[in-house]
């Protein structure tokens, strides 16, 4: 049938091709491939060309971003470099802040500034520090924002801020505070505690005698040591000190050596074996004994030249008791306590804090002269009778109130600053500050106690029995030490000042424990001391030595029972003009 069918189409003159027909389906096949083909090259040449753009844009804005972040660390240098000379800076001054220049063309700052939250006086407010070795310490606190915003290629931006934070930390809020230059030591013979933080800008030395107790932090910047510094082979005795789980646990171990026994024994390491002694310390206090190796800091004065490593930081530090003069810069004038005292006697003559005359009354000022058997010499001191100077502010200021600051000193070589009559100190608080030693002669602010620093020198204090028996007559002064007998004597005031010297091998200072200077023999009496105990420089006036106990020719004292405690109201209530310690931290940092 098939080829009937065939044959008839052949007859009729038609041929029948059927590979013909399947090249045509090819053709629609391969176009059909081609168009698949063409789409899904396009598709991946888009998709590549997205990737691309995706890639420069996130380039771009990486680019930006690294651009804002360099601008925000420029401008928080800029801000110290600032706040080191300026402690106030103007919002001129941060708005003189500038951006640094970028090295891409292609990058430009849109916007960058340096800006104070508070906008209006006061600047500053009192918050608790909140975290670190310091935490719980009550600040000044000003918050600056740096703020950087970058625009690049392709509308690419990025934005950058970081919260700066001015801590402005009172000193008295330590029981013992030294400054770097002037390692502390401290070696007591009868028991010792410390009820209150200690901190050095230095060294810390500790040889506890038969005790030494430490209730609060101990932080330096320096390194911990348990010996003398005259007598470094002098490693009997380990402190107690307070660790964070409320225990009381021995530094038995040191920055230099691991452990010790009480018969002297050592074993000791290499002093670049750091992880040891800061790891062990983390565990046993749990961040209550920490030094250098752990992060801590200098607290520093708002002196610029502390902000480098001077060779003399307790010379600079002594500038804060000393007279303002002639080309100051406005940084010292700000740490100079001269320019903060409503009240000037200086060479004799009483001036308020615009210059103007100050009148006082009879009485409030004389002029003695008394033989100093530490310092061999006579010195010729300012006498403030602080009973009769208190009757007097009332007149000096009718309207607005004493601001609690005096200043008295005298150009004149041997001299000094002698208060008197102190039981009662005038109702605003009282800092009495000097470039000279100062002697305290009797109780000092023993009646409705109030806020009170003395800040000199060198500070000497000399008993209630020091002007009954006339111990400034040459036979008195001059004599044996038993010729000066002591009385019980009570001082509330914050003291900062300076030993004459740091200790060296053969020779000490007297350390913590002796600081505060005595003339008489005070064998088996006591001095009752309620404050807080800062050390920032070696004296520069008061240079005689440390010389204890009256067994050779040329000691001239004996020491007292110590009843000393830290006046905790400085941690809310420091004394008028108390110095500060700055601490600059970050704080939140955000991007846009």
């Amino acid at each position: 049938m098939v080829m009937g069918t065939v044959r008839r189409a052949a007859m009729n003159g038609k041929t029948i091709h059927p590979m013909k027909e399947q090249r045509g389906i090819v053709l629609i096949v391969s176009m059909l491939v081609l168009t698949v083909l063409s789409v899904l090259g396009l598709a991946f040449l888009t998709t590549a060309r997205t990737e691309d753009t995706i890639a420069a844009n996130y380039r771009n804005h990486t680019a930006a971003f690294y651009a804002a972040e360099a601008g925000v660390e420029s401008g928080v240098a800029s801000l110290k470099a600032l706040l080191a000379t300026t402690p106030v800076p103007t919002d001129k001054q941060l708005t003189d802040i500038l951006a640094p220049a970028l090295t891409d063309p292609n990058y430009t700052f849109g916007a960058f500034q340096v800006t104070r939250v508070r906008t209006a006086q006061p600047y500053s407010y009192t918050s608790s520090i909140a975290s670190g070795p310091f935490s719980g310490l009550l600040a000044a606190r000003t918050d600056y924002v740096v703020t950087a915003q970058v625009t690049g290629p392709r509308g690419s931006r990025a934005q950058v801020s970081q919260t700066i934070q001015y801590m402005q930390i009172p000193l008295f809020q330590f029981a013992v505070f030294y400054g770097r230059g002037v390692d502390l030591e401290i070696t007591p013979a009868p028991p010792m505690v410390i009820k209150g933080r200690v901190h050095a800008n230095s060294n810390i030395h500790m040889y506890g005698g038969t005790s030494l107790r430490i209730e609060s932090p101990v932080t330096t910047s320096g390194h911990m040591y348990r010996d003398i510094k005259s007598d470094p082979n002098k490693k009997k005795y380990n402190p107690e000190i307070k660790a964070a789980d409320g225990t009381f646990k021995l530094l038995d171990f040191d920055y230099e050596v691991k452990n010790i026994t009480y018969d002297g024994s050592t074993n000791t390491w290499d002093k670049s074996d750091a992880a040891y002694w800061k790891n062990t310390a983390l565990s046993r206090f749990g961040g209550t004994v920490m030094d250098g190796d752990m992060g801590i800091k200098d607290l520093n004065l708002p002196l610029p030249e502390l902000l480098t490593t001077p060779a003399n930081p307790d010379v600079i530090s002594h500038q804060i008791i000393e007279k303002g003069l002639p080309g100051d810069s406005d940084a010292l004038k700000d740490a100079k306590l001269y320019y903060q005292a409503d009240l000037r006697i200086v060479n004799g003559v009483a001036t308020l804090k615009d210059g103007s005359a100050a009148t006082l009354d009879p009485g409030v000022t004389t002029t003695k002269k008394f033989w100093d058997n530490r310092d061999k010499r006579y010195i010729t001191v300012t006498e403030v009778d602080v009973k009769r100077l208190d009757g007097n502010l009332k007149t000096l200021f009718p309207t607005t109130p004493f601001n609690g600051i005096l200043y008295v000193s005298n150009d004149a070589s041997d001299t000094g600053v002698r208060l008197v009559n102190g039981e009662k100190l005038p109702s605003t608080g009282l800092s009495l500050v000097s470039e000279k030693p100062v002697y305290i002669q009797g109780d000092y602010n023993t009646k409705d106690k109030v806020p009170a620093s003395v800040l000199a020198d060198a500070i000497t204090v000399l008993s209630n029995n020091w002007k009954p028996n006339n111990f400034d007559s040459d036979a008195k002064a001059k004599g044996k030490i038993s010729d000066r007998p002591a009385k019980d004597t009570t001082v509330n005031a914050a003291f900062m000042l300076g030993p004459a010297s740091e200790s060296v091998l053969g020779t000490g200072n007297g350390q913590l424990e002796n600081v505060i200077r005595f003339l008489e023999d005070w064998d088996g009496k006591t001095i009752n001391y309620n404050g807080s105990i800062a050390s920032l420089w070696h004296s520069q006036h008061a240079q005689g030595q440390w010389g204890c106990c009256g067994s050779q020719p040329w000691h001239y004292y004996k020491p007292p029972n110590r009843n000393w405690s830290f006046d905790t109201t400085f941690l809310t209530n420091p004394p008028p003009g108390t110095p500060m310690a700055i601490e600059i931290m970050r704080s939140r940092w955000s991007q846009m």
